[in-house]
């Protein structure tokens, strides 16, 4: 964790920089990239949100994807 909470004050910073934000949206990771991005003091000047829909039923009850996109592999 500690490397990805480097890589996320990297970014981070380039984003506050560049006056950028960000928004996220997680399957396979967890929850990682946003916890990368959040660690760092100041995230809310470049975070917008994020959402971690990690399961079929999340699929199908949170995106409202029908059964058959629910059933659809997420990439890895």
């Amino acid at each position: 964790m500690d490397r990805l909470t480097e890589l996320g004050a990297v970014l981070g910073q380039l984003l506050k920089d560049r006056g950028e934000t960000i928004a996220i949206a997680e399957s396979s990771t967890g929850g990682l990239v946003s916890a990368a991005l959040l660690a760092v003091p100041g995230a809310s000047n470049y975070f917008m949100g994020g959402g971690i829909i990690y399961t079929r039923a999340a699929r199908r009850g949170l995106l409202e994807f029908s059964e058959f996109e629910a059933q659809m592999r997420a990439a890895t």
